[in-house]
């Protein structure tokens, strides 16, 4: 189970969203917001920004739905396509436990998918997580420049990933 972020370490990841930019779409895949969902959705506001968070767990859709403010959709691993309305996203946000999972490679290719050329996608990982292992399934996706940062959260690494036009393609 995810621990709550703190809110410093929520501000420093966000510092990777450009600020008075022109649009830019999120896309957060989270089992669990733990501070971040409502960071990106405060972000996304006062910045004219598009937000897409989506809640796989249907209880936790539904305590979202009727607690809170945030606009919540609920995802289906299943889908053919992740993405609304053919939306392709500039950063996305993946909070949830990936070893869950059932077929990861198809995961990661549909992120890619709905990644624009040059975006960045973001997975938020238990400090337990293998990141070598991990990094190399990705680059096995065709996403380049993956790095981890290891120390930017008390309870968990970041592995960044981009999908580069003419990559993968």
């Amino acid at each position: 189970m995810m621990q709550k972020i703190k809110n410093e370490e929520i501000e420093e990841l966000l510092t990777i969203i450009p600020r008075n930019y022109p649009q830019q779409d999120i896309f957060h895949l989270s089992e669990g917001c733990h501070g971040l969902c409502e960071a990106l959705d405060a972000l996304t506001k006062a910045q004219g920004y598009h937000y897409d968070l989506m809640i796989p767990d249907e209880a936790y859709y539904t305590l979202l739905q009727t607690s809170t403010d945030l606009k919540v959709q609920a995802f289906d691993f299943k889908k053919n396509r992740y993405n609304r309305q053919a939306r392709q996203y500039d950063f996305v946000f993946v909070q949830i436990n990936l070893e869950a999972v059932e077929n990861i490679e198809l995961f990661y290719k549909k992120l890619y998918a709905i990644s624009k050329n040059g975006s960045k996608v973001l997975f938020i990982v238990d400090k337990t997580c293998d990141l070598l292992q991990f990094e190399e399934r990705l680059i096995a996706q065709n996403y380049v420049a993956v790095n981890a940062i290891e120390n930017t959260f008390e309870n968990y690494h970041i592995m960044s990933a981009q999908k580069m036009h003419g990559w993968g393609n």
